[in-house]
């Protein structure tokens, strides 16, 4: 989907709430989304005019299917809530107001929230970051970019746009410092054992047997379980312990970390970081760098197996 084709897409799921407020005069001040849980918010400005043309007018109906409800509703000229007027309509499973019970103005800040989908915002907003990282010094650097695909087709639809915690997620590989890290008699251990759940999962009886049989026979002069190391890894690939070990150019801030896991994998291959930013009118494109002290944290994770299972000796 090119730009244009995006901004027609992004006027028209704009345009349908919209259409419910007639046939009043609305307009939107401005549209507030959380990028993370789709959650938004819609502030519209409605002119509603006293005397003959209110009474004559019909109610404003909204849909419960649109998506949206109605959260709060102020009287512009007297600044004073006005929500309570509005009813659910529970048989039509819609939003109801009549305009014949509003106070004398005509000035009114009607607030909606509800959530968005993926496909909106994929339409909203470009996420893209390096794949590959450059490495230089012990480090790895990984490019971010985040941007609002077309602003000057939106600048025309909200007086205000704000799409807060943009997520761009960064898949940073970490199995291989393991294998580095880890002693040669533990990873072979660690090897039979992982392919022993994958038999078990299988359901083959055969391999299953074999394997359990070569787990047992396996030297243990080091007497260091898989389940201690297993802790330990979960312990240094973990959200608190690796988050001393990337960074972000401002305006972007570290979200969540967690380790890409699969049940039958004692080591997981790769750590996903979220790198989050805000994005609006006043900010339309945010590029940066996510930094991956590589080297401090094989040297760390090395210390910490070290110190937390040292090999023992035979008695």
């Amino acid at each position: 989907m090119n730009q244009v084709e995006a901004g027609i897409a992004i006027a028209r799921e704009a345009a349908s709430l919209m259409k419910y407020l007639q046939p009043f005069k609305s307009e939107v001040l401005s549209f507030r989304i959380d990028h993370i849980d789709k959650s938004s918010e819609i502030k519209y400005l409605l002119s509603i005019p006293t005397g003959i043309q209110r009474t004559t007018r019909r109610k404003i109906e909204i849909p419960a299917t649109s998506g949206f409800r109605v959260y709060e509703m102020w009287d512009l000229d007297q600044i004073k809530k006005v929500d309570s007027i509005w009813e659910f309509d529970q048989g039509n499973n819609k939003w109801v107001l009549d305009p014949k019970k509003l106070p004398n103005s005509e000035r009114y800040w009607l607030t909606m929230k509800g959530n968005v989908s993926k496909e909106f915002l994929d339409k909203l907003v470009i996420v893209k970051t390096a794949e590959n990282p450059t490495v230089e010094k012990g480090v790895e650097k990984y490019w971010l970019h985040s941007a609002i695909r077309d602003v000057r087709l939106l600048e025309n639809i909200w007086k205000d746009l704000n799409i807060e915690r943009v997520n761009l997620d960064v898949r940073i590989g970490v199995e291989r410092f393991f294998t580095s890290a880890v002693p040669k008699e533990v990873i072979k251990r660690l090897q039979i054992q992982r392919e022993l759940l994958d038999a078990i999962a299988s359901g083959d009886r055969s391999r299953e047997e074999r394997l359990k049989f070569a787990y047992r026979a396996f030297p243990r002069s080091s007497r260091i379980t898989p389940q201690e190391l297993y802790s330990l890894i979960q312990r240094l690939v973990s959200g608190e312990f690796f988050s001393s070990f990337v960074h972000v150019t401002p305006p972007f801030v570290i979200g969540s970390i967690e380790p890409i896991t699969q049940p039958t994998v004692l080591v997981p291959e790769k750590v996903k970081v979220g790198a989050q930013t805000d994005l609006g009118f006043n900010l339309p494109v945010v590029k940066g760098d996510l930094n991956f002290e590589r080297k401090q944290y094989v040297e760390s994770i090395s210390h910490e197996i070290g110190e937390s299972l040292p090999v023992k000796k035979k008695k």
